[in-house]
């Protein structure tokens, strides 16, 4: 939202509404009209356009006024808002070239009255965003707020904080805000090179008295170095804790929480090299906890953790920093296969990885990759061809065979040949995870190769009929041919109606020519579509996209080749702008499947009209 946005919407409830106003007897109920502000609130046109309905609303008579003008303040970005309606020479704003954003600046101290008027506005908060990077203020605003002129919270109704704040100076006034109302608190630093010195400590220390209700805590992961006796007093200090999010924990704060009743989710670092988890962990720990968002060293370290929880997770989202050893997923479902097979609805692994830079899309479909300079492939030899359910495929491809251990696939021009550190994961390390029936989401990203065929991908999808997700190393890639062809592919979406997100290599050998003939089988629900590191050559890219437009109808995003380490690939630049043009081949293809499905409907509607008239 823009300041001058921000300044019409929050400036204009200042108004009284008007006097004789007349609302139907229904909106004499306030709980009907809390519903319809919330609506507004929380609708998709945009902050901008939600708060100026809001606005409107609130002028519209005395019934919507303080309904509407309570909602519309509920939920501040930014301190910004609060200023704007105090008198025009209390603020200005401060030009500076070497700040992205001009800041907005106190020239003079509150008066009592422009206090009353801020307080007013302060108490109709309850989720307040400290800091708006489009709206920043000065350090001399924070620092002023910290001190109103009276003995009760500045914000008596505020619910959650988000305090994203950089500036280590103005960290007080995050004590200010505290109170016995607050049961959410966020403390994100982005900045990791910046540590905690003994006044963050101090007040941080506090804040579990000064606010005792949270319920929901964020707290910085890099931000206390090796400081871990502050982390864990201020988690101790809470007792009702039921969502946790921070960096690594020391053994005594882990074995009170490890214990604790109304916990529900866990977020940390599991990369403390003194913790012994066989001495500080229970056994049955964490027994009420279902989501388990673990940071791990390595694998050793979280078999250890699993070993000791209890209960039964429906969320289990691992990330590691070195790469797991070959036979990582199957040792990691075996210690899961204890508990309950029912309950496991989302499992993620990955190996932790810098950043991907992404170049900007080139095409409205917005297919993601890194365009390298072109270089030869060679010839391409087609060879005979045969019909399978309706496409064109070769009849002298076969899939590579399934390998224990390194193995080549010959690639034309591309080099994928396995390092020799590198293991190649086949059915037989994913088998293990169809014990668990409810899986609905699969998310698994480390640095192995990985083949499966058509018969392969069937024996996994057939016992996850709840699968809303599927990824397979969507940053490393699959590295060798894959083995799935649309055969495999239309398996799944038949075994898995619910699918929503989809990643994996798809063989394209089979794509000659497009088919006259529709498979039926559609899904509408994917809009974005990752196939790593699929090879294409280029005289199948009209048959892909054919095929792609017309068993996902909504496809508006194709990922592919999109991650440094898949970029750096030999011919990786080639690929990827041939995947370029299927992304642009079917963002046409699903404009014309769109306009005829509406030519269809208006034909049926027409004779339909013609035969209710010959009827008469």
């Amino acid at each position: 939202m823009d300041s001058e946005g921000a300044a019409g919407i929050f400036q204009c409830v200042s108004h009284l509404p008007p006097q004789h106003a007349r609302m139907h007897r229904l909106f004499l109920i306030q709980e009907l009209l809390c519903i319809i502000c919330e609506h507004v609130r929380n609708d998709n046109a945009g902050r901008i356009a939600a708060g100026r309905t809001l606005a409107s609303l609130a002028r519209t008579s005395k019934v919507f006024h303080h309904v509407a003008t309570s909602a519309l303040w509920s939920r501040l970005d930014g301190l910004t808002p609060l200023l704007r309606p105090l008198a025009s020479d209390l603020t200005f704003t401060a030009e500076n070239a070497a700040r992205p954003q001009p800041v907005l600046t106190l020239r003079r101290p509150l008066k009592m009255a422009e206090w009353e008027i801020l307080r007013g506005l302060a108490r109709r908060v309850e989720h307040l965003c400290v800091h708006d990077p489009a709206r920043p203020v000065d350090v001399s605003i924070i620092l002023s707020l910290c001190h109103p002129p009276t003995n009760s919270p500045l914000f008596p109704n505020l619910k959650s904080i988000l305090w994203n704040d950089e500036r280590a100076e103005t960290f007080a006034f995050i004590r200010t805000l505290s109170g016995p109302t607050v049961t959410s608190l966020a403390i994100t630093i982005t900045n990791d090179s910046r540590k905690w010195h003994i006044p963050e400590f101090g007040i941080l220390a506090s804040l579990p008295y000064v606010c005792p209700n949270v319920t929901e805590v964020t707290l910085p992961t890099n931000a206390f170095g090796n400081d871990f006796p502050s982390l864990s007093e201020a988690l101790c200090a809470w007792n009702n804790l039921t969502e946790i999010k921070c960096g690594a924990i020391e053994g005594t704060a882990l074995a009170h929480l490890a214990r604790q009743p109304a916990l529900r989710k866990l977020s940390f670092n599991l990369n403390n090299v003194g913790l012994r988890l066989d001495s500080s962990l229970p056994s049955g720990a964490f027994s009420c906890v279902r989501d388990f968002q673990i940071h791990a060293a390595n694998m050793s370290f979280l078999d250890s953790f699993i070993n000791k929880l209890g209960g039964s997770p429906t969320s289990m989202h691992v990330l590691v920093d070195t790469n797991p050893p070959p036979t990582s997923i199957s040792s990691l479902v075996a210690t899961l296969r204890r508990f309950s097979s029912t309950h496991l609805q989302d499992l993620s692994l990955r190996l932790m990885t810098p950043p991907s830079p992404r170049v900007m899309p080139v095409h409205p479909l917005h297919l993601l990759a890194h365009p390298q300079p072109p270089t030869n492939l060679g010839t391409y030899m087609a060879p005979s061809v045969n019909m399978i359910m309706g496409y064109p495929i070769s009849a002298g491809w076969q899939p590579p065979p399934n390998l224990n251990g390194p193995h080549v696939v010959s690639l034309g021009g591309a080099s994928t040949s396995g390092s020799p550190t590198c293991h190649t994961l086949t059915l037989g390390d994913f088998i293990p995870l169809t014990c668990f029936e409810s899986l609905g989401r699969i998310d698994i990203s480390i640095n192995h190769s990985i083949h499966l065929d058509d018969d392969d991908l069937r024996s996994l999808v057939s016992a996850w009929p709840h699968l809303y997700s599927f990824s397979l190393n969507d940053t490393a890639g699959w590295r060798v041919k894959s083995g799935i062809t649309q055969i495999g592919l239309i398996a799944m979406l038949d075994c898995c109606p619910d699918l929503q997100k989809l990643c994996l290599a798809l063989n394209t050998d089979a794509f000659i020519e497009v088919s006259s003939d529709r498979e039926g089988i559609e899904n509408t629900a994917v809009r974005t579509l990752g196939l790593a590191d699929s090879l294409i050559e280029a005289r199948a890219t009209v048959a892909v996209a054919a095929f792609l437009s017309d068993i996902f109808p909504n496809l508006t995003t194709i990922v592919a080749w999109d991650s440094v380490v898949m970029s750096r690939r030999l011919n990786a630049g080639i690929y990827a702008e041939r995947w370029i043009h299927v992304a642009e081949q079917v963002h046409g293809m699903n404009k014309v499947r769109a306009q005829e499905r509406k030519w269809w409907l208006s034909d049926d509607d027409g004779e339909s009209e013609a035969c209710a008239i010959s009827q008469v």
